[in-house]
């Protein structure tokens, strides 16, 4: 089974005053170089969404063998690199997810690609039901039409779009808590005060 990746980079990061999420740095490294070095053990290949021409010339300075794509569809969120994602990929499935998760973990990853197998999709959910559909992977060929129907219809949220998937496997955090033992791969980043909570963690738990 050919495995691909999809890193989710296209955003403005309109609350961490326009900075690129994908090139804050932890511990001498961008999230973005952090990602791709999780997934190369676990994917065949790493493909990132990106929003233009002017912002692939800018990661390609940090990664290298690496797929570009850039959104079709502008304005609609995650839905638009999700859908030129899964339509460049070779996989028949993908792990989605966000750029702003710099504590991703392959076995985790590898755990989702396994649950996946013979179902749309496996989405880590919260015991209060909260669930991560972007740290996910997904069936390709079962994402895409959905997606072409949200973003036809203008609902252009992600978990509204994957509920609409018939036969999702979705895996209990406390069955990933047994390879990440503090969930650390869930973290992301959405405002300074979270980068600076993160870094702190990131030195004092995996450092």
């Amino acid at each position: 089974m050919q495995r691909s990746a999809l890193i989710l980079a296209g955003g403005k990061g309109t609350r961490l005053g326009e900075q690129e999420k994908a090139l804050l740095t932890l511990k001498d490294k961008t999230f973005l170089e952090k990602t791709v070095d999780v997934l190369r053990p676990v994917v065949d290949e790493v493909i990132i969404s990106i929003r233009d021409q002017s912002q692939q010339e800018i990661f390609s300075g940090f990664v290298k063998d690496v797929i570009f794509t850039c959104d079709k569809y502008q304005g609609k969120g995650p839905l638009a690199g999700i859908l030129e994602g899964m339509r460049k990929a070779s996989g028949n499935y993908i792990f989605v997810v966000a750029c702003d998760m710099p504590f991703l973990q392959h076995d985790v990853i590898d755990l989702l690609f396994k649950e996946a197998v013979g179902h749309d999709a496996a989405v880590p959910i919260w015991e209060d039901g909260r669930k991560e559909p972007l740290h996910a992977v997904y069936n390709r060929e079962q994402l895409i039409s959905v997606v072409e129907r949200s973003i036809l219809m203008a609902d252009h949220r992600v978990l509204a779009t994957v509920s609409q998937l018939h036969d999702v496997r979705y895996i209990s955090v406390e069955m990933i808590r047994l390879m990440d033992r503090e969930l650390m791969s869930f973290i992301n980043i959405n405002t300074p005060l979270d980068l600076e909570q993160i870094i702190r963690k990131g030195v004092y738990q995996n450092g």
